[in-house]
């Protein structure tokens, strides 16, 4: 027995389709893209740093997770990182509420429309706050934190970083060899010997030493 199907019909049983296929078609992956700021990515310069955010409000040198780095404070609640030893950009932390990243993510988005553009994953804690963390294809090290409201999902902050993002991480890192700066012990980073009030000209004899 033959029927014809009438355009209502077809159109309905498309739509069908569609809506069966949108949650595969939902969970999004991250691009390169998501790695940078304002023009700005993970592993550039400190000189490319400040020609496209401008002059700073200001810096100060601190150590995180056991790297030493000079943070920049801009206007509009913008921080970068730059790697003391190696003069590379480690890190932002973007506190801008206008702040627009790919796919009109922005502070408020919620959680379906995170994982719609940058892939299912489970949420995490980090420094007591609930995140989603994507790793860059090939950079593992290199990730995009976005931190949601505990309750209701929605955004309140985001972070772009090639910095360890826990002390068991930061250890994890030196053991297998995995810092830029080569082997690094995080737990004396902090801790450097100031060596500028021992004489210059002379050897420095320690007490007792009768040689």
């Amino acid at each position: 027995m033959r029927f014809r199907l009438n355009r209502g019909v077809m159109a309905m049983l498309l739509l069908l389709f569609l809506a069966m296929a949108l949650p595969a078609e939902a969970a999004g992956k991250v691009q390169d893209e998501d790695f940078s700021c304002r023009g700005v990515s993970l592993g550039d310069t400190e000189a490319q740093l400040l020609e496209k955010f401008g002059m700073p409000l200001f810096d100060k040198d601190v150590t995180r997770q056991g790297v030493p780095v000079k943070v920049y404070t801009f206007k509009k609640h913008y921080e970068a990182a730059v790697n003391r030893k190696t003069g590379k950009v480690v890190e932002f932390v973007i506190g801008d509420d206008h702040y627009t990243a790919r796919d009109g993510i922005r502070f408020g988005a919620t959680s379906y429309w995170i994982r719609h553009t940058y892939g299912q994953k489970d949420r995490q804690m980090i420094d007591g706050e609930i995140c989603y963390v994507y790793a860059r294809n090939g950079q593992p090290h290199e990730r995009l934190v976005l931190t949601v409201d505990a309750e209701q999902g929605y955004l309140t902050g985001m972070r772009i970083t090639s910095l360890p993002l826990t002390d068991e991480e930061a250890e994890q890192w030196e053991l297998d060899g995995e810092t830029d700066e080569g082997p690094l012990d995080w737990r004396i980073a902090e801790k450097e010997i100031d060596t500028s009030r021992l004489p210059k000209d002379k050897a420095v004899v320690l007490k007792g030493d009768e040689s």
